[in-house]
């Protein structure tokens, strides 16, 4: 039975939101790294979307900036929340990829 794209998205948004709470902890380059690295798998698995690479973009720089800040405070996490749940609904829309219909998803 094929896997949807949606159950894909959810379980990488779920790695995606563990890398966002050790940034908000404290987390430096390794979750960083991380995020890109589901960010970029999320990409590999939908239609290109100008909306979604933008909101891509958008959560990993505000990932990166309450990593690299010494604002740690409320503010930066709400931004960086924000940032996630507009990625969230652009991909509630996405349509699966080559790729992604390679592998099963659908």
């Amino acid at each position: 039975m094929p896997r949807s794209l949606q159950a894909a998205l959810e379980e990488t948004l779920g790695s995606i939101e563990r890398a966002l709470d050790h940034i908000r902890t404290g987390g430096g380059d390794a979750e960083l790294r991380d995020l890109r690295a589901q960010l970029l798998n999320i990409l590999e698995l939908v239609e290109r979307d100008p909306g979604i690479d933008a909101a891509s973009d958008d959560a990993f720089a505000s990932a990166k900036a309450l990593a690299d800040g010494s604002d740690k405070g409320a503010r930066m996490s709400r931004l960086m929340t924000e940032a996630l749940l507009r990625f969230r609904d652009r991909l509630a829309l996405a349509q699966p990829s080559q790729r992604a219909r390679d592998k099963g998803l659908s």
